[in-house]
């Protein structure tokens, strides 16, 4: 299981360790987004200093309905415990953790300030 809280400006927030360049996993907070359907969006300033590798440009559709172009990068995570390999969007802005990363997952969470979230994997 993942926990993590969610914050006062009503964002749900886990911490997914990620593989650094070190060679050991460095913590990050990301905020869950059902609209995302990637695995991680990161700021391009944060990549750096991960041990990632670009794999590829890719066309998103916006929350808002225009599309854009972003790098995406392989990494290792440490999802519940277990390390597999995901893909970051580079996006500027919040750190998202989007629908790939939680697919077979449940995700249950307090919706009050500092309520639990917990996300548990299915089967």
């Amino acid at each position: 299981m993942i926990s993590g809280t969610v914050w006062p400006n009503r964002r749900a927030v886990v911490s997914v360790p990620l593989l650094a360049a070190d060679g050991q996993f460095q913590p990050f907070d990301f905020a869950l987004d059902t609209g995302f359907d990637g695995d991680l969006s990161l700021p391009a300033q944060t990549l750096h200093g991960l041990a990632v590798a670009v794999e590829s440009e890719r066309a998103f559709e916006l929350a808002d309905g225009s599309r854009t172009t972003a790098r995406t990068w392989a990494a290792t995570a440490l999802w519940d415990g277990t390390p597999r390999t995901i893909l970051i969007v580079e996006m500027a802005g919040e750190r998202l953790l989007g629908m790939d990363l939680l697919w077979q997952s449940r995700i249950t969470l307090e919706a009050r300030a500092y309520g639990p979230v917990e996300i548990t994997p299915l089967g």
